[in-house]
């Protein structure tokens, strides 16, 4: 089909792998106004951070070669790379943040986890722990009027983009109590050792019927991994819901590679603070 966004199209013309890749994605993703916002939102974090295009798919293509090893050795060994090398796979920043927005653009499982937090409801106070390139800060702008932002790096373009946003520089725990009416931990809990640590954490700081939306990974054997979750995730439900939480929204989001058979996924999840009596 004809590419309507012109910064994807200038990033498929010089890139076979993305065009293949865009090539993949269903219609009803490339054609979505969602789509659309994102590929924009993109483009404005790679300028503002003055990155040409090559670097940018060359950030990404990196990440590819790497993701496939990888892959290739969870299938083999059953472990993950963090069990293979425990010394964690560095790398930058800022090339951590393209990786993840070219993944919005390119794979449909990511890009699912926002076009679900874009239809997310308004609230009046709301935080973000975990902040990556603020894709979320952005999808969510026009449905949060009070927003509190967490993360032990900030970009200078979120700082930028989203003035009215408190951003603290920071592992977030327990600041507030009782005070947010929504909680989102987005592709975060897996980069932790005890992710329960947090997720009480967050029940502590909502309002009662406060909601917090939050992810969780099955089978990423990716380099910074440190806990994925069974894809039963029987455990998991059962210690939210005995620290008070309901679940409101469940979505199972499972990944499609091209050339790995890897049967890894997401869960997406909206919780809600329930009144212990």
């Amino acid at each position: 089909m004809k590419i309507k966004n012109t910064f994807v199209l200038r990033l498929t013309e010089q890139s076979r792998i993305l065009e293949v890749l865009f090539d993949n994605l269903p219609n009803e993703i490339k054609n979505s106004k969602a789509y659309e916002e994102i590929s924009e939102y993109v483009e404005k974090y790679v300028n503002f951070n003055a990155l040409t295009l090559t670097q940018v798919i060359d950030i990404y293509y990196d990440y590819i070669v790497i993701y496939n090893k990888h892959c290739k050795q969870f299938i083999k060994s059953g472990k993950y790379p963090i069990e293979i090398d425990p010394n964690k796979f560095e790398i930058e920043r800022l090339n951590y943040d393209i990786i993840l927005l070219m993944s919005v653009l390119f794979t449909e499982h990511r890009f699912r986890i926002m076009q679900l937090l874009k239809n997310s409801k308004p609230l009046e106070k709301a935080l973000f722990i975990g902040l990556g390139p603020g894709l979320e800060l952005y999808l969510t702008k026009d449905n949060t009027k009070e927003v509190h932002a967490f993360d032990l790096s900030i970009n200078d373009y979120l700082i930028d983009t989203f003035p009215n946003c408190e951003f603290n520089k920071s592992y977030y725990s327990n600041q507030k109590t009782n005070y947010f009416d929504g909680i989102f931990i987005i592709e975060l809990l897996e980069h932790l050792e005890d992710p329960y640590e947090l997720i009480q954490n967050c029940y502590n700081s909502l309002k009662v019927g406060g909601k917090l939306i939050l992810t969780t990974a099955t089978d990423i054997p990716q380099f910074d991994h440190l806990y994925n979750f069974p894809i039963d995730h029987f455990e998991f439900e059962k210690r939210i819901k005995n620290m008070g939480f309901t679940i409101e929204l469940k979505e199972i989001i499972y990944h499609r590679y091209l050339t790995i058979e890897v049967k890894s996924s997401n869960h997406f999840y909206e919780l809600v603070k329930k009144n212990k009596k």
